[in-house]
């Protein structure tokens, strides 16, 4: 790795760190290259403004969740399997995650959160698109599913699933301003509609997609609520 590389490494590390001990917007880029003892000329090469730094670490947590659940994937020759391993891996929603999601999250009710939302769910798909769209492929010519075009396929289920952890994103904000936990039933009805969606994308039964596991979505909402920055 170059030197340049390196640097720019070191500057989304200690960023993300203190982004998510310090909170996004009471951390300065003053701040972050003193911790680095660094100089501006130094950050500014690398990162234009703050928020382009945030959506430089929202790409590097898209491509380690992508590299995570390649790692965790089953040894299986069932390629529906490995689509739903993989579609499950795409949503950013995991307990190791919990400091960068709440973050995260309180960004989002604002416009730069908003972008930044977006930049990450672009992320996401560059990083899962190639290996989702593979195994769409292996799954048809196996005639475990139907799919006359499966580079449109993918990108139609790679919205679906950015669709769904966006609105869960909402669903956790909205409960937080009203003081309340999420909705169990919303959150039932919209990975459900998810799962009924991809499935009749890809002409599958039922159950075949699972989407998420909604118990350990469920818990990781409550501690995002019991830990939410500020939270009285």
């Amino acid at each position: 790795m170059r030197k340049g590389d390196i640097r720019k490494q070191e500057i989304l590390k200690t960023a993300e760190m203190m982004f998510c001990r310090n909170g996004y917007e009471k951390t300065s880029i003053q701040d972050i290259i003193d911790a680095l003892h660094s100089s501006k000329g130094s950050f500014y090469h690398h990162f234009i403004s703050k928020e382009a730094l945030l959506e430089g670490i929202c790409r590097k947590r898209a491509e380690q969740n992508f590299e995570m659940t390649i790692k965790t994937a089953e040894q299986s020759t069932d390629a529906v399997m490995l689509l739903d391993h993989l579609i499950s891996g795409m949503i950013p929603f995991h307990d190791e995650k919990l400091s960068f999601l709440l973050m995260l999250l309180p960004l989002f009710r604002f416009h730069e959160g908003k972008t930044v939302r977006n930049y990450y769910s672009e992320a996401l798909s560059e990083q899962f698109r190639d290996s989702v769209r593979m195994q769409i492929e292996k799954a048809a010519e196996q005639e475990q599913l139907f799919c006359t075009d499966p580079e449109y396929t993918t990108d139609i289920i790679l919205s679906v699933v950015n669709r769904l952890w966006i609105s869960i994103c909402d669903m956790i904000i909205m409960a937080e301003d009203q003081g309340k936990e999420t909705d169990l039933y919303e959150l039932l009805r919209l990975t459900d509609s998810c799962r009924t969606a991809v499935s009749r994308i890809l002409s599958l039964p039922y159950g075949a997609i699972s989407i998420t596991d909604i118990a350990s979505l469920r818990d990781l909402c409550k501690l995002i609520h019991q830990h939410w920055p500020n939270r009285q």
